[in-house]
């Protein structure tokens, strides 16, 4: 009967044990992740309605998400980066978004994506999604090469650029 005991109260501080080292290791930062039209995109593009006719974007869909605060959990020593805090925003809020082929970046959300038009001096403009951490623009890299610290901010903003100055490499 004691050898019973002794493995039963064996087997259930291994079991205890092992429930605390996996709730080990886990920990959780917030962030805040917001989608906008930018106001250039806004000013000059145009949705078809139902009807195939054009019709301005309406206020209310300008704002594709919000500026959210999400809870992400991650392991003990992992980075998170913008894509998976971005990711995490989309699951939460229902979000439909695409990435790019190399799979770093964002290419649409919402069906807003990266298109060209004109400008008013008759310059081709490509239209494409960037984003800010706490405010500031990358320099390098995608949005899966770019991590995140608790309490940063990550505004991803439908921009524009000069046909001739847009790089796929940005």
């Amino acid at each position: 009967m004691k050898t019973k005991f002794r493995i039963f109260a064996l087997i259930a501080a291994l079991l205890m044990l092992s429930c605390m080292f996996v709730g080990c290791g886990k920990s959780k930062m917030n962030v805040t992740v917001g989608v906008h039209l930018g106001d250039d995109y806004i000013s000059y593009m145009y949705d078809l309605n139902a009807d195939n006719e054009d019709y301005m974007i309406p206020v209310d869909d300008r704002t594709p998400l919000n500026d959210v605060s999400i809870e992400i959990q991650y392991a003990e020593g992992e980075q998170v980066s913008v894509l998976d805090a971005f990711k995490n925003a989309a699951a939460e809020y229902e979000i439909d978004y695409d990435l790019d082929s190399t799979g770093k970046s964002i290419s649409s959300i919402n069906s807003y994506g990266k298109v060209s038009g004109k400008d008013a001096d008759g310059n081709t403009v490509v239209y494409f999604w960037t984003y800010t951490i706490n405010g500031v623009e990358p320099t390098t890299g995608r949005a899966a090469d770019n991590y995140v610290n608790d309490g940063d901010v990550i505004i991803f903003t439908l921009s524009s650029a000069n046909e001739n100055d847009f790089s796929e490499d940005q």
